[in-house]
């Protein structure tokens, strides 16, 4: 029987590229033996990275091999299952009739955990019925790692003690005559947890119409980008005051989200992720800003605003779906980014999920599925129904492919013109380009979203373009260039009435002033913000005029800035922009065929060296007999410095020691690991 090494070493150059594209973690740096190599796939972030690539199907085939005592001796594994993936990460070894699982590979399960555990029917009743002894026994069962060492777990023990009523009840498993285990599905139940059951067949994929899901995509994805621009000028015209701890304060979110329209919390995660949203100081004040970026991005094609959008939200480290504040260590969930493209990979499928990434799927709770579908949806990286799919932009993004492309693909050309109705309506035919879709934002309200939008003029939309700074012979000549016919009468009398009484007020800078053809209205804002009269149609005031402005407009009147000349000014400020740090996608490394080819070669040349480094873990053996119920005489030093040798049934392996049951006297025993010097089976 050959070790973990020797294996490796005998492995042929095309086995051992393979494993090096499956497994490239463990081969940088190169290895310089396959002792050293050994080592590396044996030690648990390696193991846990090649055992998340297993299909439930994979995994169960593991759990046979492990109870059938693969872990500690070869065993024939001709009946018990498919093992070639296993193979090729490596994660057992040896010729099917003598096949071993490689060390370390159970150790990077998580405690417990079996995919072919299942409730038992019933178990629900049975668990709310128990009686307080047998709830005890499965409560400190499911608080010291699931397995337990008890004389009634045999066959012939007394069927009243509560052991043997558990495993009657199926909420106990029985291990061998002296052991039972506690199923993870019957500790899930007793947490109130729905437990899970993974499908060991791969569930049947549906049919995907891609075109009509590339379609829905397209529209939601538009109108992210609507939105995400909307997001921004508000920013850059009033940027967010921050709490001391950087987070968004709830009246501050509020604020915004009622400016908005819409609720501004997930935008706000994707646009800092994106680099388009950020946080920084401005005038002295922590703010919640657009970046310097963001005017990039405004500027970009549809498509590509879209794309960014898209990865912006996939490489995002935050939950929006919490209700923690916004942008509070609590809302930061780096690890989420993995769960995303997981999930995305499978369409937020859970049946998908379960049987090709169970141990991964295992940990994601329903409401994180959930809420990645209904951001997905929202971004245009999922859609369609009643089971959304991946749009072409997501299967891109998932392949390492150009995102950007495939969103241009979809995006239908842009348009320049309008269709306007009687009833103050106004149909955009197709997507607008940003500068026009951006002035019409300042006109018009938007009615109905998508590839083809409606959007309708009222008093409200009218005065707000008024009140940025647009005249009304701007408005009119902007709906001449690009409205189909003529512009209805309807829309054309409503912005001149809107117009008419917009500005009666007009403002200067004294520090600044106020005059009016009206001198009541003259006296009723002297009055309201503090202004000294000096005739009946003009006031000053020791303000700065952004600030007359902004109190007049408080005060219920709609005053308009003008230069010295009378003419109009545009009081927009500039934009306040800071820094932007956006985030990455988490990338699993590959190794190139260049390199391939360097560590074969490599490891080839060092061929003559310890073969059989690292095949006598004891640590490792410990773990594996306490998993497999096996004795082992182990070798150590006592407190005395003496040598002694102990035949026991290790128990658990942790913190440093291993408690183990001494048969002979009838007791367990604790040992420190750096005591122990051998460790053979018995």
């Amino acid at each position: 029987m050959s070790t973990f090494p020797e294996f490796l070493q005998s492995l042929s150059d095309d086995q051992l590229r393979l494993l090096i594209r499956t497994r490239p973690d463990a081969f940088f740096p190169t290895p310089p033996s396959a002792g050293s190599l050994a080592t590396r796939l044996g030690l648990p972030g390696s193991a846990s990275r090649a055992l998340r690539q297993l299909t439930a199907a994979d995994l169960a085939v593991l759990e046979r091999l492990a109870d059938a005592g693969a872990e500690l001796d070869p065993v024939d594994a001709g009946e018990l299952g498919e093992v070639a993936h296993l193979r090729e990460l490596a994660l057992v070894f040896g010729p099917d009739e003598e096949l071993r699982i490689s060390p370390g590979t159970l150790t990077a399960l998580p405690p417990g955990w079996r995919v072919t555990d299942s409730l038992p029917v019933g178990a629900d009743e049975a668990l709310e019925a128990l009686p307080a002894r047998e709830r005890k026994v499965l409560e400190t069962l499911a608080s010291s790692g699931g397995v337990g060492t008890t004389s009634a777990a045999g066959p012939d023990a007394d069927p009243a003690s509560p052991v043997a009523k558990l495993l009657a009840a199926g909420l106990l498993v029985r291990v061998d005559a002296n052991t039972v285990r506690l199923p993870r599905p019957v500790r899930d139940a007793m947490r109130g947890i729905q437990p899970r059951e993974f499908p060991l067949e791969a569930p049947a994929l549906p049919e995907v119409d891609q075109s009509a899901v590339d379609e829905t995509a397209t529209s939601a994805g538009l109108d992210a980008v609507r939105q995400m621009r909307q997001l921004v000028m508000a920013l850059m015209d009033h940027p967010v005051a921050l709490n001391k701890d950087g987070t968004v304060g709830v009246r501050a979110a509020a604020n915004l989200e009622k400016e908005l329209g819409f609720d501004p919390r997930l935008l706000i995660t994707i646009g800092e992720a994106a680099g388009l949203v950020g946080r920084g100081n401005v005038d002295d004040e922590d703010v919640l800003a657009a970046t310097r970026d963001a005017l990039t991005w405004i500027d970009a094609t549809l498509s590509d605003q879209w794309a960014i959008l898209l990865v912006g939200w996939a490489a995002s480290p935050w939950r929006a779906d919490t209700a923690a504040k916004l942008l509070s260590a609590d809302m930061h969930a780096p690890a989420v980014r993995y769960a995303r493209l997981t999930i995305l990979r499978h369409a937020g499928r859970t049946d998908q999920l379960l049987f090709h990434a169970p141990l991964e799927a295992s940990g994601f709770s329903p409401q994180l599925i959930q809420a990645v579908v209904d951001e997905a949806q929202f971004v245009g990286a999922l859609a369609g129904t009643p089971q959304p799919a991946q749009s072409s932009p997501l299967l891109a993004l998932l392949g390492s492919e150009d995102v950007a492309a495939a969103a241009k693909e979809l995006v239908p050309p842009s348009v320049d013109t309008l269709i306007a109705q009687g009833d103050m309506t106004m149909l955009a035919p197709g997507p607008l380009e940003p500068d026009m879709a951006s002035f019409l934002e300042r006109i018009a309200a938007l009615e109905s979203p998508g590839l083809a939008s409606v959007w309708r003029v009222t008093e409200a939309s009218v005065r707000r373009g008024l009140d940025g700074g647009l005249t009304a012979e701007e408005v009119h000549a902007w709906l001449g260039r690009h409205v189909m016919g003529e512009v209805p009468q309807a829309i054309a009398f409503l912005i001149d009435d809107t117009a008419r009484t917009h500005g009666a007020i007009r403002a200067g800078a004294a520090l600044s002033y106020i005059r009016s053809a009206d001198p009541a209205l003259i006296a009723t804002a002297a009055e309201r913000c503090g202004l000294r009269v000096l005739a009946p149609t003009v006031a000053v005031s020791d303000q700065p005029l952004t600030k007359l402005m902004a109190q007049l407009r408080a005060a219920g009147m709609q005053p308009t800035a003008e230069d010295n000349t009378g003419a109009t000014l545009n009081m927009a400020p500039e934009p306040a922009l800071v820094a932007a740090t956006p985030s990455a996608l988490p990338r699993t490394p590959k190794a190139t065929e260049e390199q391939v080819e360097a560590i074969v070669s490599k490891l080839r040349a060092d061929s003559g060296s310890d073969a059989d480094a690292g095949a006598g873990d004891i640590f490792e053996t410990l773990r594996a007999a306490a998993r497999a119920r096996r004795h082992v005489a182990v070798g150590f030093v006592d407190k005395q410095g003496r040598g002694r040798t102990l035949t026991v049934l290790p128990l658990s392996v942790s913190a440093g020691q291993v408690d183990a049951l001494d048969e002979a006297e009838d007791r367990v025993v604790r040992i420190a690991l750096p005591r122990i010097t051998k460790v053979v089976l018995a």
